[in-house]
């Protein structure tokens, strides 16, 4: 059954994610398993298929590492206190530029 662009994206990204986390971890692996859908998504497309899976896979994987980062800072900024906040001095113009 062939599916459309849109269809095929989040099937490529729904069995990226079916994976264990120790198999896609760098955009090599996603690229990678890009190889392997091509053979089993079927969708039209003007350019390569194997790159435009590997750049959803790719776009995927850099989303994911943004919002683990994202979930750290706020997991820090919750672990400080008040009283710790107010020991937080952002550096000056000057400070920094030294």
């Amino acid at each position: 059954m062939e599916l459309t662009k849109e269809q095929a994206e989040a099937e490529a990204i729904r069995r990226w994610y079916q994976l264990p986390a120790h198999v896609r971890q760098t955009p090599e692996d996603a690229e990678a398993y890009a190889i392997r859908l091509d053979r089993e998504l079927e969708f039209k497309t003007v350019t390569s298929r194997p790159r435009l899976i590997g750049a959803w896979l790719i776009r995927e994987l850099f989303r994911a590492r943004a919002a683990a980062a994202d979930d750290e800072i706020d997991a820090f900024n919750e672990a400080l206190s008040d009283d710790d906040r107010d020991d937080l001095v952002m550096p000056s113009e000057s400070e920094r530029a030294a």
